[in-house]
């Protein structure tokens, strides 16, 4: 699946979260009312996308995958990287390119060896 496709499930499901953590705050108010609308609409977009005929079955299956994974894991590990010095951060994009590549990384914790 493409990065703007990912993206874009991540900001659906961080604006359905959104909405339904103000209807929580706020049930029973017009927002209340507004914001279910808006997320029966991001919920209706989600299935739609998932059973077009265009859809091939893996990326079928990633996109259902983004849609249940934690959505607010990207943005907390992008705010922890721009904490890291500059060597710190080109070694955890080498380490992801790796992983993209399918290779296996392993973390070794020094003390044990």
């Amino acid at each position: 699946m493409g990065a703007n496709i990912i993206n874009a499930i991540q900001n659906l499901k961080m604006a359905q979260e959104q909405f339904d953590d103000f209807r929580r705050q706020y049930p029973d108010s017009k927002g209340d009312k507004m914001f279910k609308l808006y997320g029966d609409k991001i919920t209706w977009m989600f299935k739609d996308i998932i059973t077009h005929p265009f859809i091939t079955e893996d990326v079928r299956d990633g996109i259902k995958h983004e849609i249940a994974s934690d959505v607010y894991a990207v943005p907390a590990i992008l705010e922890k990287i721009a904490l890291l010095n500059p060597e710190q951060r080109e070694l955890i994009e080498d380490t992801l390119d790796a992983m993209l590549a399918g290779e296996e990384v392993k973390i070794v914790d020094i003390k044990e060896i």
